[in-house]
């Protein structure tokens, strides 16, 4: 069965050129990436056209609206002045009559915090972060999900409903029983972390990740305008760039026989390096910055999935990847944009 298209009316308050710029490259992505209709006054307005017969029928006929949340837009719709007063006027009423099960409102934080920037209007919904430019694309993709109300996280399969004839579990033992039975499983995790094949397993999904990142490399390189080249010394050092912007992967095993101390490496810099930096001569100010960098030991779930902790939490090998491609993108997408007239 083919997927209903989605209309989304955007309401947002002019509070800058480059504030407008960023909502019309929104309402850009979501139709040519995700495919949903968008209404935008910058689309639809020109002069000699009714603005508020605009609003009145753009809100009726949106299957959702997005309200970017600024201090600015906050301050227009409290004092009801400007186009923002006036959606606001429709907007509340509809929130109010509508039903607590239909989510057709849905705010989008882009500047200040929840309470400097969201109305009193709004205060009882959540909103979706888009403050931060650096993680822009898994933001709209998340946001694609959301107005398409296909959830983040599914939930599993149901169990079997249990039998209450019986005598009731005893707490103690249920608690008593869970805690030896999760101690087991770490002591099983630990000892297989600190043997050779714990260390095999370490040294596997670094090829694992590094491979991937060459393939996708190359499949970016073919199907995009963007030059991604991709170095690996064969040995612990790889490097990942693109329009002078790069990701380099460093790890090293401490031991033969335990993963303890092993590291692992994420660096991202503005400025081109390579796997033998010796071969690349920098003129004075042009040598690579790092902007970021992660330091990641080795970890396994207790199905033994491979997992990768830092000090912010726990991360996937396709995580990595995906954000390794994401830094240089977005760089790159920053650093062009300055340069654009739209």
């Amino acid at each position: 069965m083919e997927e209903q298209r989605v209309t989304v009316f955007i309401s947002y308050s002019w509070d800058s050129q480059e504030h407008r710029e960023w909502v019309l490259n929104l309402a850009n992505d979501l139709i040519s990436t995700y495919g949903l209709n968008v209404i935008l006054d910058q689309y639809e307005l020109s002069a000699g056209k009714e603005l508020t017969y605009f609003m009145e029928s753009s809100i009726e006929e949106a299957d959702k609206v997005l309200i970017i949340l600024t201090p600015e837009y906050k301050r227009k719709a409290e004092s009801r002045s400007s186009g923002v007063g006036y959606e606001t006027s429709m907007i509340s009423q509809e929130v109010f009559e509508s039903s607590i099960a239909k989510i057709k409102f849905i705010p989008v934080l882009r500047k200040g915090t929840s309470s400097c920037s969201t109305p009193k209007f709004l205060k009882s919904k959540l909103f979706h972060s888009m403050i931060d430019d650096n993680i822009y694309a898994n933001s709209l993709y998340e946001l694609s999900r959301i107005l398409y109300e296909k959830p983040l996280l599914e939930k599993p399969n149901q169990g079997p409903i249990p039998d209450f004839k019986g005598e009731s579990p005893d707490p103690i033992i249920d608690i008593a029983n869970s805690v030896i039975e999760e101690e087991r499983k770490n002591n099983e995790i630990d000892y297989f972390l600190d043997s050779t094949s714990g260390v095999q397993m370490f040294e596997a999904e670094i090829q694992i990740l590094i491979n991937r990142v060459k393939e996708k490399s190359e499949f970016y390189k073919k199907n995009t305008a963007i030059h991604f080249s991709f170095e690996n010394n064969n040995h612990d050092f790889s490097v990942l760039s693109a329009h002078n912007y790069s990701v380099s992967f460093y790890w090293r095993k401490q031991y033969s026989n335990s993963t303890k101390d092993s590291k692992f490496v994420v660096r991202y810099l503005k400025g081109y390096i390579r796997t033998d930096n010796r071969t690349l001569m920098y003129f004075p100010g042009e040598e690579p910055v790092n902007i970021k960098e992660f330091h990641y030991s080795f970890d396994l779930d207790y199905n033994k999935n491979v997992k990768w902790k830092y000090n912010g939490g726990i991360v996937s090998t396709d995580e990595i990847i995906k954000q390794s491609f994401l830094f240089i993108i977005e760089e790159i997408r920053k650093e062009k944009s300055k340069g654009f007239r739209g």
